[in-house]
């Protein structure tokens, strides 16, 4: 066999196992991506926080802008990232965002949360004393809602993402509880127990990836 002959083998080979990459290449690309699946518990639990946490950023927007008073519009801020943060896991599941982008305040899908909401802007407009127990009222249900949310998955992604709102909600009521302080008023927790509201406003402030 001479050196052309050789050549043409050679060339015919290096054709053929482009052609076999070529397709591996192709199969891959055509896999399907992993189906995530979520139990309907799972589901509704993340598109009522992702309501739940716009509600009390437009709770704090409607107090700043009656009382001008910093706090609630530097934690609104701060909630804005909460909604986002639960958005973002949404996503990854492929749930459709309840909200469909709204950012209109009071606007809920879930009735009980248009109730709630109506209820505390009622009682901001009493006074901003009031409105400072709001906060606090706010923080503790989330903090309340947010823990049962973590006992109830085993999505690491998810329980990560609510122990960052849970971490920001508590530094809420750190703040909230020092400006009751300073206000001379005291504020009994409806939903965490007494010792834990001890603990959370007996402790400093701490750093959360989403806060």
């Amino acid at each position: 066999m001479d050196f052309y002959e050789n050549e043409k083998i050679m060339k015919s080979l290096l054709t053929f196992l482009l052609i076999l990459l070529t397709f591996a290449s192709c199969r891959e690309e055509e896999k399907p991506s992993p189906v995530l699946i979520l139990s309907e518990s799972e589901i509704q639990t993340l598109l009522f926080t992702r309501e739940e946490e716009k509600l009390a950023h437009d709770v704090y927007i409607y107090a700043f802008d009656k009382y001008g008073l910093n706090i609630f519009q530097n934690i609104a801020d701060s909630e804005s990232s909460h909604v986002l943060s639960v958005l973002r896991v949404m996503e990854t599941y492929q749930i459709q965002d309840p909200l469909s982008g709204s950012t209109i305040p009071g606007e809920f899908t879930d009735p009980i949360l248009n109730d709630l909401y109506s209820d505390l802007i009622s009682r901001v407009d009493i006074s901003l004393n009031e409105s400072i127990l709001v906060g606090l009222f706010i923080e503790d249900l989330d903090i309340y809602d947010l823990e049962n949310a973590i006992a109830e998955t085993d999505q690491s992604n998810i329980s990560s993402m609510y122990d960052n709102l849970k971490c920001g909600s508590m530094n809420h009521m750190r703040s909230f509880y020092d400006q009751a302080t300073a206000a001379g008023i005291t504020y009994s927790p409806e939903f965490i127990s007494q010792s834990e509201f001890e603990s959370i406003i007996n402790s400093p402030k701490t750093g959360c990836n989403a806060n």
